[in-house]
């Protein structure tokens, strides 16, 4: 039971959640003049709430995303957290979805021709357990796919006028999976089949997934093919790229990036025209890059380069999301490095283009970090109350800047301790309610600061 100032502070939102209150028939969230509404009502709709994970062994010691296998999935855990998000007043959780094959994971097997029905029954569980607590979920997936003879076959709508690879190439890595038409096809009919799946088991279900995000934190790499060699050129659609050119690279990224957008989006909308769907990025400035077009100047030992919030707007996904976490050092602050962040993603062009657009742009992870939350001499002791602060100042930040929600990172998990680097929910709610009471008083763009009483 939440404590009564907990319970105050539930009220007290309750106009941001309102269009949260699904009923028998749950009404679908949906985009419209630029923000999230309920598609009944025309009443907006502020995704506020938290991430959802569970890691363990996958195979051959692997740990990866776990969230639904059996033997993972813990459902009295789950119960809990969505009675706890409900009460404290959240009413969104984003969560992960797996890439593991065998029988503990998505499918039972390469060859198989159905979901896993014990992962299946998991996800239908969550989902119901969201309903009944009137949240909604996004579900998200890892950049690795499972391999899946079945998803892999089974052609896109459209795929036809596309630029995709039959063949996997060894020299691009990772960043095949924006080309090969195995991959791309794999990451669209993994989501079309669960919908499928979902539809057979209860059609309500699918309007309780606020959206389908493609990819957590899409990215490509630096140090693989074709971005690997600056002095070589790299012919995409028909278009001749010379990767010398930081401006030639880095439209060959955008390109590749709303291609690969474009057929995983209209595969989903065809199975399901009311779905939404989104993609997250980091932002540039997050792993140690200037911007877009930068990549010469970069002095980062980090390969990651994110895809462009720009031009994943410029896509066929309905909405985008940010990943923006709060940071300080003796240096700088809270607020100088969300600035930053925000410029190194462009962001006024991103809030210009996305209100023209009418696409929302979510923040859906957000959070403090425990090691600035230390200090001499007890270096395991986390300092709650600085930590408090930064997430108020961060999030205030957030609410000013326009992003449409706020995500916290993360509840917890049955396997979180109080010495997590990210302060879990379940051990500390205190950083959800201070999310919640700061997103409630923070002035939104255009209008004044609330005084102080």
């Amino acid at each position: 039971m939440p404590q009564p100032a907990v319970a105050l502070l539930a009220c007290s939102v309750g106009l941001l959640v309102a269009a949260a209150r699904p009923r028998a028939d749950t009404p679908r969230i949906a985009i419209a003049g630029g923000g999230f509404v309920d598609s009944a009502t025309g009443q907006p709709f502020v995704p506020l709430g938290a991430n959802y994970y569970r890691v363990g062994p996958l195979q051959e010691g692997k740990v990866g995303h776990a969230t639904f296998c059996p033997g993972s999935y813990d459902r009295s855990f789950v119960e809990k957290m969505m009675a706890d998000l409900a009460g404290w007043g959240f009413n969104t959780i984003r969560t992960f979805h797996v890439y593991h094959v065998g029988e503990t994971g998505i499918l039972v097997s390469p060859q198989a021709r159905e979901i896993s029905p014990a992962y299946l029954d998991n996800v239908v569980h969550f989902l119901q357990t969201a309903r009944t607590h009137r949240l909604r979920v996004i579900f998200s997936w890892d950049i690795w796919l499972p391999p899946s003879d079945w998803w892999s076959a089974r052609p896109l709508p459209g795929e036809a006028d596309c630029d995709l690879r039959a063949e996997w190439d060894q020299t691009m890595g990772v960043n095949n999976f924006r080309l090969h038409r195995g991959s791309v096809r794999t990451r669209a009919n993994g989501i079309v089949t669960l919908i499928e799946a979902l539809r057979a088991r209860d059609p309500d279900l699918l309007a309780v997934v606020l959206a389908w995000e493609l990819e957590n934190e899409a990215c490509l790499s630096q140090r693989q093919a074709p971005f690997a060699e600056r002095a070589a050129s790299f012919t995409f659609a028909g278009r001749d790229y010379a990767l010398a050119s930081d401006t030639e690279a880095q439209t060959l990224m955008d390109r590749i990036f709303v291609q690969w957008a474009n057929c995983c989006a209209d595969a989903i909308h065809q199975a399901d025209p009311q779905a939404l769907v989104s993609c997250s990025v980091f932002t540039f400035a997050a792993v140690g890059r200037g911007g877009p077009g930068t990549l010469s100047q970069d002095q980062t030992t980090d390969e990651r380069i994110p895809a462009r919030l720009q031009a994943l707007l410029g896509s066929r996904l309905d909405f985008v999301d940010v990943h923006l976490y709060a940071w300080r050092t003796a240096e700088q602050g809270v607020a100088d490095f969300l600035r930053r962040n925000l410029e190194s993603a462009e962001w006024q062009a991103v809030r210009q283009q996305a209100a023209q657009l009418g696409k929302p742009v979510l923040c859906g992870e957000c959070g403090v970090f425990a090691n600035y939350l230390r200090s001499a001499p007890d270096w395991q002791r986390i300092d709650h109350a600085l930590g408090l602060r930064c997430l108020r100042e961060h999030v205030a930040g957030l609410r000013r800047e326009g992003l449409a929600g706020a995500l916290y990172w993360a509840y917890g998990n049955p396997d979180s301790t109080v010495q997590d680097e990210n302060p879990s929910l379940v051990l500390f709610p205190e950083y959800g309610t201070t999310l919640l009471e700061t997103w409630r008083t923070s002035p939104a763009p255009g209008e004044p600061a609330q005084e102080e009483q």
